[in-house]
């Protein structure tokens, strides 16, 4: 995710420059047979290119608020996953009527926080497919961690041992029908946020609000300079390739973001947001680990 203020061209230019090229090479080209070689036919002034630039920047535009939709979405659903990852763990910590003298019972506790925060990081490997185990067999360790290699879905298995967890508290006697009740509305909490995650996920944007609008800006960028020369001369490509590059700008910035879980500076922090959790219920626990925050890094976050 992107924290300065302002955003760096350099970090555009990569996936506009050989279009841009391409496109300022055609608009020399037209610019010198018009001027040089009298090619006056080139020239289509008639070409209604304001009326067509503003249909296509609404076009755009409604692209982009369906892209930014969907990265909005990502962050509410990790902001109600920090939010339910504290709210397990406190109760966790005292809604159990734990015998401070029974080990099993205190570790039992723990483990509910332990996986919670495990969880957290299945999720985040999971919708970016990586590897999760090194991070769970620091967690679990490396037998409980091996344990869950039988299922496709690790996140959805965490939630299962810990609803396993919670059923095995009742039956200790640890906890009441209410309480447990509560503690299962917040499991259920967590399953909604995975899927909801997962359809973002699964469901890209329909290609047609993709392909088309990339296909109507390049078509209008390649008419561009046949609608100005007339008026412009040799000063047309300098204003052909400034609206061109606004164009293709608006449409990789769309593309850019709308793909939330792809480990990329503008997506969803779930680094950052996963350290944060862990730190905080590590310190609910009582345990001082040398964890420390995910830092912006020229004012990008992971």
């Amino acid at each position: 995710m992107i924290l300065r203020d302002t955003f760096p061209l350099r970090r555009i230019w990569p996936k506009t420059y050989k279009r841009l090229l391409v496109l300022l090479a055609f608009d020399c080209a037209v610019a010198a047979l018009y001027t040089f070689f009298d090619w006056h036919w080139l020239s289509i002034e008639a070409l209604p290119l304001a009326q067509l630039g503003s249909a296509l920047t609404i076009f755009l535009a409604f692209r982009a608020n369906a892209a930014y939709g969907r990265w909005w979405e990502a962050r509410q659903l990790w902001g109600s996953l920090v939010n339910t990852s504290r709210a397990i763990a406190r109760q966790a910590l005292t809604a159990l009527d734990v015998d401070p003298a029974d080990p099993d019972q205190v570790t039992l506790r723990d483990d509910i926080v332990v996986h919670q925060v495990a969880f957290v990081h299945a999720l985040r490997c999971h919708l970016r497919k990586q590897n999760p185990f090194p991070e769970l067999a620091g967690l679990l360790g490396a037998e409980r961690a091996d344990a869950l290699r039988v299922y496709a879905n690790i996140p959805n298995a965490l939630t299962l041992r810990l609803g396993q967890q919670l059923q095995q508290a009742r039956a200790l006697g640890m906890l009441d029908s209410l309480r447990w009740s509560s503690l299962d509305a917040n499991l259920t909490t967590l399953a909604n946020i995975q899927g909801a995650c997962e359809r973002i996920k699964n469901t890209p944007l329909p290609r047609q609000f993709s392909s088309l609008p990339r296909t109507l800006v390049n078509l209008y960028c390649w008419l561009v300079p046949l609608g100005l020369i007339a008026g412009m001369g040799l000063a047309m490509p300098i204003a052909s390739v400034l609206i061109s590059f606004t164009l293709i700008a608006i449409d990789s910035a769309s593309s850019a973001i709308e793909d939330p879980f792809e480990n990329t500076v503008h997506d969803t922090p779930m680094t950052a947001l996963s350290r944060g959790i862990e730190l905080t219920l590590r310190e609910m626990l009582g345990q001082r680990v040398p964890l420390r925050e995910v830092r912006a890094i020229d004012g990008f976050i992971y």
